[in-house]
């Protein structure tokens, strides 16, 4: 179950970043002179203030693009993007200094060391906590005199992420930030997120294709399939709107109308899959309902989506 860091009915803060019919093409990778594709194909969702939105999707469905979108790194074709209330688009409108971002592939020189990035980064911001990023990294286990070029690709997130809070964000953007941590490692940063979230009106959003593990640390899910989101809404409702179930054989008797299922499949001649709790009246006996984890309402709903189909929008709130 997720426990929301701040009480959306009591806040009175802007969304941390509001997203609107978002489109965005990129290069073809496969012909040189082939129409620009359109990956995110009008996108729309809310990330509330005081709260962890997590992006997921499978490999392509556009998180990636929509965080570099919201972070002015790439320029988008229509719709809107505001972020701590600073609407953006105009290439002269920089993302909010309160705003932190931590790219999936972080770059730095491969001889600089995390001497070099706090030297970068005070100067570029007075408020960047040297003392904060040295025990981060300290903390971490991560050299403070080591290269770049000498580090794994998950220490190097390690850093960037370090880097990041010590700028004392109101707002940090994360994609992908687990990819490549082991899972010590993994459960170390969720928990030192934990920290910068318990301060007051911090918002993070992190793009993810695993929400394993994060039960009670994600406040507000967003589900992309073919640059679409397919379900948003805040991850305790949508725990309680839908129910796993489980029944044998392949269920032909549970597709009519009464009984919508979401994203079924059948494993060991046993039927699996999503459906609304309204939805529940009148099922055979030997079906089986409980409430889904996180990572089963994205899967299901993934599965119901299709491999990058635009499909409807689903939003609960």
């Amino acid at each position: 179950m997720s426990t929301s860091h701040l009480d959306p009915v009591a806040s009175t803060a802007p969304p941390a970043v509001r997203v609107r019919d978002l489109r965005v093409h990129v290069p073809s990778r496969r012909k040189v002179y082939a129409a620009p594709v359109e990956v995110l194909r009008g996108l729309t969702f809310t990330a509330p203030a005081g709260q962890v939105t997590a992006l997921v999707g499978a490999n392509g469905a556009g998180k990636t693009t929509a965080l570099r979108a919201i972070t002015t790194a790439l320029p988008f074709a229509e719709g809107s993007i505001e972020v701590l209330g600073t609407a953006l688009g105009p290439a002269d409108v920089p993302l909010p200094s309160r705003a932190a971002h931590v790219p999936d592939d972080p770059a730095h020189p491969d001889h600089w060391t995390a001497h070099d990035v706090a030297r970068l980064l005070r100067r570029l911001d007075p408020g960047f906590d040297v003392r904060t990023f040295a025990a981060l990294l300290t903390a971490q286990g991560l050299p403070h005199d080591r290269r770049h070029s000498e580090l794994s690709r998950g220490q190097v997130t390690q850093l960037s992420v370090a880097a990041a809070i010590a700028q004392d964000p109101q707002l940090l953007i994360l994609d992908e930030p687990f990819a490549r941590l082991d899972p010590l490692a993994r459960t170390d940063l969720v928990d030192r997120l934990r920290t910068v979230m318990a301060r007051e009106e911090r918002a993070m959003v992190l793009a993810t294709h695993d929400l394993e593990g994060m039960e009670r640390f994600v406040d507000h899910l967003v589900v992309i399939a073919g640059g679409q989101d397919v379900l948003e809404g805040d991850v305790e409702s949508l725990r309680e709107e839908f129910l796993v179930l489980e029944a044998a054989g392949v269920g032909d008797g549970l597709r009519g109308p009464g009984s919508p299922l979401i994203g079924p499949s059948t494993v060991g001649g046993r039927l699996r899959a999503l459906v609304g709790t309204e939805d529940v009246l009148g099922l055979p006996p030997g079906t089986d309902l409980r409430r889904p984890t996180v990572s089963e309402l994205v899967t299901h709903w993934l599965r119901a989506a299709g491999p990058l189909e635009p499909s409807p929008r689903r939003t609960t709130a």
